[in-house]
């Protein structure tokens, strides 16, 4: 029985890192759009919440292109020196690194007719930092009440400093277990709704 338990948790261990630590990939436009003029592409982009290591793809028509630019090139609908050029119908790009990405189509007219987008890339949460701080079962204890010196009987006599230790109970093996358990799947279950 512990052996299974073992195994079901170690895939389901592998799983959630592997979904957390992929990227997700947002098609341009999508659902119904993809890269062209009848998009509206602020409204594309409300409610997403893109991350470091995620994937853009913009799919489109042969008469347009993808123009990744500056700040002030996107403002002005500039399309001479841009960063990166894509052509040919499906441009995937990914996000490397956080901060604010800019893209334009670089056919005459369609940057100023609203083919454009900007993101703000955020980075991933801290796999270590989420478990350590995990509400279910936080790895970094508080201090215990019972660790604090004993107040002085004495008025007016300060006790002297001292480092208090925390000593955690000692579960039995099945209860050790079982909380390992649960806090690995609620960790689980956490690090999947981040990950959206």
């Amino acid at each position: 029985m512990a052996a299974i338990l073992r195994a079901v948790v170690a895939m389901a261990t592998v799983a959630a890192i592997s979904t957390f630590a992929m990227g997700a990939n947002y098609d341009v436009g999508g659902p119904a759009g993809s890269w062209d003029l009848a998009t509206n592409y602020t409204q594309w982009v409300s409610g997403k919440a893109f991350r470091v290591g995620d994937t853009l793809t913009f799919k489109y028509a042969s008469s347009h292109d993808v123009l990744e630019v500056s700040s002030a090139a996107y403002s002005s609908c500039t399309t001479s020196n841009p960063i990166s050029t894509g052509t040919g119908g499906n441009t995937v790009v990914t996000l490397n690194s956080t901060g604010s990405r800019y893209f334009i189509c670089g056919t005459p007219g369609h940057c100023a007719g609203g083919m454009k987008l900007q993101i703000d890339v955020a980075s991933r949460p801290r796999l270590l930092l989420l478990l350590l701080l995990h509400p279910a079962r936080p790895l970094l204890l508080p201090r215990s009440p019972s660790a604090l010196p004993p107040a002085s009987s004495t008025p007016g006599s300060v006790p002297p400093p001292s480092a208090p230790t925390v000593s955690p109970p000692t579960p039995s093996g099945a209860c050790l277990q079982a909380k390992a358990a649960l806090g690995l799947g609620s960790g689980i279950v956490m690090l999947m709704l981040v990950a959206l």
